[in-house]
């Protein structure tokens, strides 16, 4: 999935643990003969990885009417867990439970009373405090950060004073945003974010614009309100005046976000931003945010101005008691959202991959990426190997572009690289510590922990203003949440990248040992359907360095593009462009692997007697595998997924010797950029 920065999972939904995959890919089946055990040095690889496939096939499906049955049909029955739904989720489990078994018996290296931790030691001691914790303490959070040093939370004021009067005029509304951004929230009554430039990706800007808002609101959002503040100590009866106090200024809010500009986003400094809209001091609250003193020269992207214009008339029609506590309800929804939900040691460990994961990553590679530069190598190789398959259908030129068109996709293409576990080429220990100098975890407070890792987070992305660019090879993506701990790889526009997280090369998904055939099936289609982004509705208007171009709308409105993208959505879709990278991702690995000049081997394997092109397209299935319960939310479901890719393929049809009128052999096939 591409990110804008964002990532590729099958499903959003929290992985729990589960059986050990040795386990899982060791249960053998009367379909395999023991002689394939004598294989050869990698048929250990092999021999695993085809039991694990015809352990999850149905034999009483036909794969012409439902492959993903026919496929997956008994993976559910194999993985009868409550902790994860799918492939990814597997691999999710797995490098979880490494993690945790690695600092199950660690003893401290430095002394976290005299500063001098290493990096480790801060991942145990975060991942420590976490385990201990039994539930989460919203007050806590409040008490470690006010409005300012004068000023307590209003409902927090009535509950440890229940007769004192809150000092309104000495609350400021713009000024305890900027302390909250200091952790990385966006906002609450309008959001501030740190992206690119528009026409420069190597330089950052402060991008301000009117908050997300919910288009309207369901019938539970009181009862949620409610309960989050009965959750901070507010009692019962003043709970529900307020979260109803709180639901009619959201909707004003949303009323005045409704309120869109036409024009663009516009980049203004802060002398230009004060004239127009002189009643906010936008300067004095980003030198807050920042904690530098900025010039009236100081460049920021606004949008929708003239809700901003709006916003100041509506403050100064409320009540201060009243905005503080929206500011304090949303800043609690996010601090929940991007915390733990129980305090187990499988949610402890997601929960310090998110927050850790630059520290986490450089872990992972000293400890268990195994055979590094093997791995490096293939994986290298392979992504020459697909570029090149997709250069060759470019050339083709059956959408009739023209030269600049065709050398402005050509550039792009060449220029695309890869970061294999998210780090910096040069990374060492030093880096890494350098990063989290500022970081000293207690040994006895989660909720301070958190709080020092999101400032962290939020620090590092304001360093981005005022940093050189860095050359290629040193860059590396500061996610958040789901993207910060995938264990799929992702592509980011601006960058022109293709990251592959560490956890992702491992089985049953990739081995640099595991044929041809199998590693190509999966992993070949993933890191194509990574590059392929590059290519669709959204990633085609981005150069090779990730500027915006007008040849790039231009392709995106020939006539053979554009028919493209109506035929994929046929069938309703929840992203046309992840359909877009599931078809074309499909066909590119494929030729890869069985094109004529393909340098790969694409011969008969010997330890099973699947023919080779079927085997490609059952090892294709093993990345859609699951048991559907899960939430899946950018793509279509994964049956869905992989019964549209594969209907539109006809060499699919002619491996299984489908007929027109079969369910996977539509007669109208959408093509795409051939």
């Amino acid at each position: 999935m591409p990110v804008m920065n964002r990532s590729l999972n099958t499903s959003t939904h929290i992985p729990r643990t589960a059986l050990p995959l040795l386990l899982l890919l060791t249960l053998t089946h009367q379909h395999l003969t023991s002689s394939y055990a004598a294989e050869s040095p990698n048929s250990s690889v092999n021999t695993k990885q085809m039991q694990a496939i015809e352990s999850y096939m149905d034999f009483t499906e036909n794969p012409c009417n439902n492959f993903y049955g026919y496929a997956c049909g008994k993976w559910a029955q194999e993985h009868q867990t409550e902790y994860y739904t799918e492939v990814s989720g597997l691999i999710d489990h797995k490098v979880n439970k490494r993690l945790i078994d690695y600092f199950q018996d660690y003893q401290l290296q430095g002394d976290p009373q005299v500063g001098n931790e290493t990096i480790n030691d801060k991942i145990y001691l975060y991942y420590r405090t976490c385990k201990r914790t039994k539930n989460l303490h919203i007050q806590r959070y409040l008490q470690l950060v006010r409005p300012s040093a004068y000023v307590d939370w209003p409902l927090m004021s009535e509950i440890s004073k229940a007769n004192a009067t809150w000092p309104a005029k000495r609350f400021n509304w713009l000024f305890t945003q900027a302390k909250l951004r200091r952790y990385g929230f966006k906002g609450a009554l309008f959001e501030h974010i740190v992206l690119p430039r528009q026409e420069e990706s190597n330089v950052y800007i402060i991008d301000l614009d009117k908050p997300e808002m919910i288009k309207k609101e369901s019938s539970g959002h009181l009862l949620k309100v409610l309960a989050l503040l009965t959750k901070a100590g507010v009692p019962n009866m003043r709970a529900f005046v307020v979260a109803k106090q709180l639901q009619n200024f959201e909707k004003q809010l949303r009323t005045l976000s409704l309120t869109t500009d036409e024009s663009e986003a516009e980049v203004l400094t802060l002398h230009e931003l004060q004239v127009r809209m002189p009643g906010i001091p936008w300067q004095l609250y980003l030198q807050l945010v920042l904690g530098y003193t900025l010039s009236l020269d100081f460049e920021v992207q606004i949008n929708n101005w003239q809700y901003f214009v709006a916003l100041d008339e509506l403050v100064k029609q409320t009540q201060p008691s009243l905005i503080a506590n929206y500011i304090m309800y949303k800043f609690l929804y996010y601090l929940i959202a991007d915390g733990v939900n129980d305090f187990t040691k499988i949610e402890c460990m997601w929960d310090v991959r998110t927050k850790m994961d630059l520290g986490v990553n450089f872990l992972y590679k000293r400890e268990f990426y195994g055979d590094e530069a093997s791995h490096e190598a293939e994986v290298n190789h392979l992504f020459g190997l697909l570029k090149g398959a997709f250069l060759t259908k470019l050339r083709k030129n059956h959408m009739q572009l023209d030269e600049e068109q065709l050398n402005y996709l050509s550039e792009k293409l060449n220029r695309m690289r890869i970061n294999i576990g998210n780090l910096p080429a040069d990374v060492s220990e030093h880096f890494i510590d350098k990063h989290y100098a500022d970081v000293h975890m207690t040994t006895n407070d989660y909720h301070k922990n958190h709080m020092q890792l999101l400032k962290l987070r939020a620090s590092k992305e304001d360093e981005l203003l005022t940093a050189r660019p860095v050359p290629a090879e040193q860059y590396y993506y500061i996610g958040d949440g789901d993207t910060a701990r995938s264990c799929t790889p992702y592509y980011l526009f601006r960058q022109n990248l293709v990251v592959i997280p560490f956890a992702f090369l491992q089985t049953p998904i990739f081995h640099h040992n595991m044929h041809d055939i199998l590693k190509m099936g999966s992993f070949g289609f993933v890191l194509t359907h990574e590059i392929m982004h590059g290519f669709d509705g959204n990633g085609i208007q981005f150069d090779m360095f990730g500027n915006p171009r007008a040849v790039g709308d231009s392709i995106a409105e020939n006539e053979h593009f554009e028919s493209s993208l109506k035929c994929l959505q046929q069938t309703e879709t929840e992203s046309v462009d992840e359909r877009f990278a599931d078809f074309l991702g499909l066909s590119v690995a494929y030729d890869t692997l069985f094109g004529v000049n393909s340098s790969l081997n694409a011969r008969q394997p010997s330890f099973t007697a699947i023919p080779a092109k079927r085997l490609f397209f059952l090892s294709f299935a093993q990345f859609f595998c699951g048991n559907l319960k899960g939430k899946f939310t950018d793509h279509d479901s994964d049956d869905i997924r992989l019964q549209l890719s594969l209907m539109n393929f006809e060499p699919f049809a002619e491996a299984y010797d489908c007929k027109i009128g079969d369910a996977m052999h539509g007669q109208e096939k959408c093509t795409l950029y051939r």
